[in-house]
């Protein structure tokens, strides 16, 4: 994995990660790329409120359901194919939903609209989520979604159910640049 800096991200300036008081990632792993959505939109949920009030293992396994629900009336739940992007937007504000029921927090789904999407440079938005405390669900590729976590001068921090953990700013040549599909806040 690559490292941009000596430092680790828990010792950048607090307005350039969003802090996971001890939350790691739910790991889904590598061989079920069509999982990863329903995993990042649980990452994302366990990320937004780690700061005030960590999910319980019961909150987490309640939204996995609400996914796995959700999915099981659209379309086949593959763990190789990877998830349509408007469905992982539906499915994230039903469970945004379905938490904020059950905890009485209100969780704000927002859809990145491409409009939106072709006036913004990407970094600011990126950087201005962070710093707002906003959890941004990207699209890496290939059906692969993750959670950003913060940035440093070169690199994204993720917080990604298949273990990634950096995607440098500026890739090589060829490497698509990660898109952003949603962002949650309180």
């Amino acid at each position: 994995l690559h490292q941009p800096s000596a430092e680790p991200p828990e010792n950048w300036p607090a307005a350039s990660r969003l802090r996971t008081n001890g939350v790691v990632p739910i790991f889904c792993g590598e061989y079920a790329p069509g999982l990863t959505g329903l995993y990042a939109i649980v990452n994302g949920l366990r990320l937004l409120v780690a700061d005030a009030s960590p999910l319980k293992p019961s909150d987490e396994q309640m939204l996995l359901e609400v996914g796995c629900t959700f999915m099981s009336g659209r379309e086949a739940l593959v763990p190789t194919r990877g998830l349509r992007a408007d469905l992982l937007i539906r499915m994230a504000e039903a469970m945004a939903f379905a938490l904020s029921r059950r905890r009485g927090v209100w969780i704000q789904c927002e859809r990145l609209e491409s409009e939106v999407l072709r006036r913004a440079k990407l970094s600011s938005l990126f950087e201005r989520s962070v710093i707002a405390k906003r959890v941004v669900l990207i699209l890496l590729g290939r059906g692969h979604y993750s959670v950003l976590r913060g940035y440093s001068r070169n690199s994204w921090l993720l917080f990604d159910a298949t273990g990634r953990e950096w995607l440098l700013r500026r890739g090589k040549r060829g490497n698509s640049r990660p898109l952003p599909i949603l962002m949650l806040s309180r």
